[in-house]
């Protein structure tokens, strides 16, 4: 993990999740690329000399903020400035590409004061389409400490190559995986069939994985048993896996919706599913 893209809309909590992302950055002798991106009204988008003064109003204002945060920071961590003047979605997809970025870092909304994630549509897409890990943290602390990670599948082969991410992380930050079934009475098997599942999963990863836990965990619904193995376990950090078509949990075989973010404390990386 080299390069780390981290988003900003200048809002307190965003701030307090950019130190969250300097933190992971000095750890990891990795560099950030602070992207702001402003998604200008149309009648700015177009040529003509009349918008562009209201257009240089905005980058300038933008600028502005940028240099009143770099006061603010205390760190040797190499931080890079960028403007996109473009959705978000498209402006992260950009910057993915021309940066070789690992990992996307997303903060909360901070701007309304709810506490809720900053998951609106365009965050929505930016964990559809992005093609790297995407960390979305809602509550902000100084320091990330990821020691249990909640890896939760139907343990398919179509999760192989998010797990191979999965475990990559994992060895960041020498955590341990917890791989968890959740089984609920629409979608029931027995123990002995999902047992067979894991185990034939677990043969293709090669004794890659070293610190791990398998888990049966029944619920009513999957979201539900995620949240409270989660609680129960004391999880730092929860999978999920996007598929870039159904929206950000498209999760075992249909969508959790996404009161799974919204109602957990606990950070969210997202690993997109190959179509």
């Amino acid at each position: 993990m080299k390069n780390i893209l981290v988003t900003t809309d200048f809002s307190e909590k965003s701030i307090a999740s950019l130190h969250v992302a300097i933190g992971l950055a000095k750890q990891h002798k990795a560099k950030i690329y602070l992207l702001h991106a402003i998604e200008l009204p149309v009648r700015l988008m177009t040529n003509s000399q009349a918008s562009l003064p209201e257009t240089l109003y905005f980058l300038t204002l933008t600028k502005q903020r940028f240099e009143e945060l770099h006061k603010e920071l205390d760190t040797d961590v190499e931080i890079i400035d960028l403007v996109e003047t473009s959705s978000l979605p498209d402006a992260v997809n950009e910057v993915i590409e021309k940066h070789k970025i690992d990992l996307v870092f997303m903060g909360s909304n901070g701007a309304s004061g709810a506490k809720e994630l900053f998951i609106g549509s365009n965050a929505e897409k930016v964990v559809r389409s992005a093609s790297v890990p995407v960390l979305v943290i809602k509550n902000p602390h100084e320091k990330l400490k990821i020691k249990q990670i909640m890896f939760g599948c139907d343990f398919s082969k179509r999760f192989a190559k998010p797990f191979e991410k999965a475990v990559k992380l994992a060895k960041i930050f020498n955590a341990k995986i917890d791989l968890v079934y959740v089984n609920t009475p629409y979608q029931f098997l027995t123990t002995t069939e999902i047992n067979k599942r894991m185990h034939e999963f677990l043969k293709e990863q090669k004794g890659s994985l070293k610190k791990f836990e398998t888990h049966v965990y029944n619920d009513i619904r999957v979201e539900t048993g995620i949240l409270n193995f989660v609680k129960e376990h004391k999880v730092d950090l929860i999978c999920m896996f996007p598929n870039g078509r159904k929206g950000i949990a498209h999760f075992f075989n249909g969508s959790i919706s996404s009161d799974l973010v919204n109602h957990s404390d606990t950070p969210v990386l997202t690993i997109k599913l190959e179509k």
